[in-house]
């Protein structure tokens, strides 16, 4: 099975993020696994957190693989922590943003 990576840079955000979302798009079309890497963002801002929440929503609706390619890094896990999305995580919600490793 092939895996598709997408990878976001720099200072991804608003005014940027629909390029990413287009890249994302074009992926889940071609099929396959698709993993949006976000570990070169530097400053993300909750675009981010959002794009990522609508594309694992998609993937599921379509059966489509769909995950992050490395767990959350400091800046995108401070970002969630401060949007509330990790008070009552689940354990499907910890997995995606985490990859199994502890949140604190």
């Amino acid at each position: 099975m092939s895996i598709t990576i997408v990878t976001a840079n720099g200072d991804l955000c608003l005014p940027s993020i629909g390029t990413c979302a287009a890249d994302l798009r074009q992926a889940f079309d071609e099929g396959g696994a698709v993993r949006l890497d976000l570990s070169s963002v530097r400053t993300p801002d909750l675009s981010v957190v959002q794009l990522a929440c609508a594309a694992r929503a998609s993937a599921a609706k379509i059966g489509l693989d769909f995950g992050l390619s490395t767990p959350a890094h400091a800046a995108l896990r401070a970002l969630l922590i401060r949007a509330g999305l990790m008070t009552d995580a689940s354990a499907d919600d910890l997995q995606f943003w985490f990859h199994g490793e502890a949140t604190q």
